[in-house]
């Protein structure tokens, strides 16, 4: 069964995600950009800081768009998704052979998240859509208009149970704890490193 709908289905993802990372964006990097400008002021090195903060200006918008842009768009015999990092991917819906919507634990809480997967015959992932980023209203508005028989596992799974269940779902980088670890860690650095390396250059002083 597929949609008879002439009329596309259009998802985006969560709109709060695009508040979330404007807020971010204002509280954390503007403010100690602005201030290292200030700082730099009195010995005319200033321009370090605002080249770079022009830099991070641009990366925020360039974030903005790829996510304005990411999208799943379902129409009556095949749909297109286009990913964060990724161009436009357009798949028959004939190959979509099985479909589970599951409630599964976030790792850091005992709350919640759905996850909407489609899977061909060879229960190869075709689409994941996970709840960090898409509303369940939306995963269930996808698989009305796909129309194959949805699958809803009645208690809700652990994500070890959850990609046990469902093998070849996972994305390369989940069920690394030890990558998730050190990437977060390299984020860190990189951040300190980039703010000690402003104030190096602009000549201030780093206490201790």
């Amino acid at each position: 069964m597929t949609n008879d709908s002439n009329v596309d289905v259009w998802l985006r993802p969560r709109r709060s995600l695009l508040w979330s990372g404007i807020l971010i964006f204002i509280i954390v990097p503007i403010p100690i950009l602005a201030m290292l400008i200030t700082l730099g002021l009195p010995s005319g090195s200033w321009l370090v800081s605002a080249i770079t903060e022009a830099l991070v200006i641009v990366l925020f918008f360039v974030g903005l768009y790829l996510l304005r842009t990411t999208y799943v768009v379902i129409s009556a015999d095949h749909f297109t998704e286009r990913g964060f990092f990724r161009r436009p991917v357009v798949t028959p819906i004939s190959e979509v052979k099985s479909m589970v919507l599951a409630q599964t634990f976030s790792s850091s809480s005992s709350e919640t998240l759905p996850q909407l997967i489609l899977r061909n015959a060879r229960g190869e992932r075709i689409l994941r859509m996970r709840g960090v980023f898409w509303t369940e209203e939306s995963m269930r508005q996808a698989a009305t208009a796909i129309g194959t028989p949805l699958e809803e596992p009645a208690e809700p799974l652990t994500s070890k149970q959850f990609f046990e269940l469902y093998s070849g779902t996972a994305y390369w980088f989940e069920n690394r704890r030890s990558l998730a670890i050190g990437v977060i860690v390299l984020i860190g650095l990189a951040c300190i490193g980039i703010v000690l390396g402003l104030m190096v250059l602009l000549g201030l002083p780093i206490v201790a």
